[in-house]
């Protein structure tokens, strides 16, 4: 009896062990997929700039990354953007696939097994790939973080001189004669003490390619999953625009549809795309203006970038793009087969077009009265280059010259006097701010982020200056116990 009763007790006590194993394996494996929800959320969050998301089954691959599928993003506001190219709510993004790893494998869910939503997870590598992106509203599914490129076709300017497109879709791109594959978003960021290195990839085989790679500072280390918490300031930026067949299909499909050859084309998209940053008050120099007229002839590859001669600070960055002050202030080259040439871009007073559907070219022609642009000859040692846009009014409606003393919206349109020269990027202390009266700079106080503005005036301790906002301007007045310093940037 003795051993029976000793062999009842030892089987009872295996069972309780086994069943608090099996109890722990379970709350275990509950936590791990939690885990990894958390860091889909989480990382989609980092990418999409604290979009909320969605997210439908999750899984893991062999070597512990998170798959997830059925992937919703809810931005503030802007057209549908759905994987099947169906309507939905504004400001929707859908993917069909999510992949999220870092190079901690299956020791990052051990280790952050019970942080859920992983917002204390220390992470210096995070790779975030979307899969099967469309679209029917031709924005870029990083909401135009990338610059004027195609959501679809992944190229830049992509419809800039047809008269019937504002933007092209999937089936275009097939009309055309492309073979469109599936289209995929990829994002790789990487921590290296006070550096975060980024690169940006949106590709459609067969079509075109572009990366983005930028490079930021910021004040001290965190993880890369509370990245968007922490204020970054941008050291430099780079595109690459790997052509796959789509330039030539374009040129071809938009000549045909608007009964006119290729080389008027081509000439019509040069027109379109200096006209647009006239529109924010840029202006090309002509070297530039020539590297890119071949790209849009004849295709192949296209490399922009440079490093800002004063960083660009993560509060002013969507401002300072929407008003063109961040181009003035990046010392690029622009590369295309074997040229590589300076950027050297001069600012002047905006002048808005009136493109209410987007399609710019049909914009310039009711601007000019329903009469096309002027477009300069092709030159023998050069591609073919449109002329400034200042100067496509036809010859019976020249264009009115402004007043003298009219003030220009922004100071990147003032002369520079000689006394006042200095390089972009050039530090100026209080005592030197009369002297750039009507300048635009970036000014450094001690209660704010850098802001990009134009100094109005100085008198006695105060400063006045003027920022460029989404639609308009603010003025603001800056004491000199306050201020540290401002560096010039045109």
């Amino acid at each position: 009896m003795g051993k029976f009763a000793a062999l009842q007790s030892r089987g009872g006590r295996a069972r309780l062990v086994g069943l608090v194993v099996l109890g722990l394996v379970i709350a275990a494996g509950k936590l791990t997929y939690q885990g990894a929800q958390g860091l889909a959320a989480q990382a989609a969050r980092v990418v999409f700039d604290d979009a909320d998301a969605d997210i439908g089954a999750v899984w893991f691959d062999w070597n512990g990354d998170v798959i997830a599928k059925d992937v919703t993003l809810y931005l503030e506001s802007g057209p549908s953007l759905s994987a099947d190219g169906s309507e939905g709510d504004d400001g929707t993004l859908r993917f069909s696939r999510m992949r999220v790893s870092t190079d901690q494998g299956w020791l990052f869910h051990l280790v952050n097994i019970l942080d859920r939503k992983k917002q204390h997870a220390m992470v210096d590598h995070l790779r975030v790939g979307f899969e099967s992106f469309d679209t029917q509203t031709g924005v870029e599914p990083i909401y135009g973080s990338l610059g004027p490129i195609g959501a679809t076709s992944a190229s830049v300017f992509e419809a800039e001189g047809c008269m019937q497109h504002a933007y092209f879709v999937r089936d275009e791109l097939t009309e055309m004669g492309l073979s469109p594959g599936k289209t995929s978003l990829e994002f790789d960021l990487r921590q290296t003490g006070s550096r975060i290195d980024t690169r940006i990839v949106l590709a459609t085989p067969g079509v075109s390619r572009v990366q983005v790679d930028r490079q930021e500072s910021i004040a001290k280390e965190t993880s890369l999953l509370q990245l968007r918490e922490i204020a970054t300031s941008t050291v430099s930026d780079h595109w690459e625009v790997s052509d796959q067949g789509f330039v030539a299909a374009r040129n071809a499909f938009c000549a045909k549809q608007d009964g006119i050859d290729e080389a008027t084309f081509v000439q019509r998209h040069l027109v379109s795309v200096q006209r647009m940053f006239e529109g924010i008050g840029l202006v090309a120099d002509a070297g530039t203006l020539a590297e890119y007229a071949d790209f849009a002839a004849k295709g192949g590859q296209l490399k922009v970038g440079g490093q800002y001669t004063s960083p660009l600070h993560s509060s002013e960055r969507e401002a300072a793009w929407t008003n063109g002050s961040a181009a003035l202030r990046l010392s690029a080259k622009l590369e295309h087969g074997s040229k590589s040439v300076p950027m050297q871009w001069r600012g002047t007073a905006p002048r808005p077009l009136d493109a209410e559907d987007g399609v710019v070219y049909a914009a310039i022609v009711k601007e000019n009265g329903g009469i096309g642009p002027v477009v300069a000859a092709p030159a023998a040692a050069a591609p073919a280059v449109a002329v400034p846009v200042a100067a496509t009014q036809s010859p019976a409606q020249p264009q009115a010259q402004a007043p003298a003393t009219q003030a220009p919206q922004y100071a990147s349109s003032y002369a520079t006097p000689p006394r006042q020269q200095m390089a972009p990027g050039g530090r100026i202390d209080w005592e030197d701010l009369p002297r750039f009266q009507g300048r635009m700079l970036q000014v450094f106080t001690m209660h704010a982020p850098p802001r990009t503005a134009t100094l109005l005036s100085v008198a006695g301790n105060t400063a006045q200056v003027r920022a460029p906002m989404q639609g308009g301007h603010a003025d603001f007045r800056i004491s000199r116990e306050a201020f540290v310093k401002a560096t010039l940037i045109q």
